[in-house]
């Protein structure tokens, strides 16, 4: 009982009549020991309360990301054709070796001197 009466001093320190606060600290017991009280809703109530303070599911949201198809450029695939008959003569030449396109568009991987190389082309925007 003495953690009955700290609270009610509490609870009359900030304003309350010794009534109140008696009130106000044995229905603050029972809510914490997790008995019924008075104010509790019935069955019913509860289901009401719970059809309306539901918030619903929303939908998962299942998003397709797919890479962009791109047209082929055939200026540039033009250009990387050319560039590798070119690498080829010097492969046959002995200059350098494993000449492959690894993008038809764009880049062109070569070993020259024990080392590997990557020849990359790039179409500039127009300027403004």
């Amino acid at each position: 009982m003495a953690n009955l009466e700290s609270e009610v001093k509490r609870l009359m320190a900030s304003g309350m009549s010794e009534a109140e606060a008696r009130e106000t600290a044995l229905y603050d017991m029972e809510i914490e020991a997790g008995n019924a009280t008075e104010f509790d809703l019935t069955a019913e109530q509860q289901k009401v309360a719970k059809k309306y303070t539901a918030t619903g599911t929303k939908k998962k949201t299942e998003y397709q990301f797919s890479k962009r198809e791109r047209k082929p450029n055939e200026t540039k695939r033009h250009i990387m054709g050319d560039v590798k008959t070119l690498f080829q003569g010097l492969e046959l030449n002995g200059i350098c070796k494993g000449v492959c396109l690894s993008n038809p568009e764009r880049t062109l991987d070569f070993e020259m001197d024990g080392k590997q190389y990557t020849l990359t082309l790039t179409e500039h925007r127009p300027k403004k």
